[in-house]
């Protein structure tokens, strides 16, 4: 019966995985100037195109232990904490909100979490410099 009560909150943040994923890909390639919609994603290191299944949200990543199937080298966690924090954003506003209140925080929560990664990401290449 405990499990029911969880139920509501799964809609929410399969949808917060989800655009949780198309943010990490805008924070990525936008300061580079890559295409959004018509480029494919692919490994870091040996370019290999990811496949359906490896585009899965946060599951993908842990089920293939941070590791590219292609070339084996390990992955970065950008993907997956910003995955996972538009999950817990959409999970919290849903608990506290309903309605266009929930809305308005979902899209509030998740532009707070991309303005964070793309500072975390101009850190980093700060530091590689």
């Amino acid at each position: 019966m405990a499990s029911l009560l969880f139920l509501p909150l799964l809609m929410p943040a399969v949808i917060g995985l989800v655009v949780g994923s198309f943010l990490g890909m805008l924070v990525s390639r936008l300061p580079r100037g890559e295409p959004i919609v018509l480029a494919r994603s692919a490994c870091p290191f040996c370019g290999h195109r990811l496949e359906p299944v490896e585009l899965i949200p946060l599951l993908s990543w842990i089920v293939q232990r941070r590791r590219c199937r292609a070339c084996g080298r390990r992955l970065s966690a950008f993907y997956p904490v910003i995955e996972a924090a538009c999950a817990l954003v959409a999970v919290a506003a849903a608990l506290w909100t309903s309605g266009t209140a929930l809305i308005a925080a979902c899209l509030l929560g998740w532009c707070i979490v991309a303005l964070a990664a793309w500072l975390w990401s101009r850190a980093h290449a700060a530091v590689r410099l």
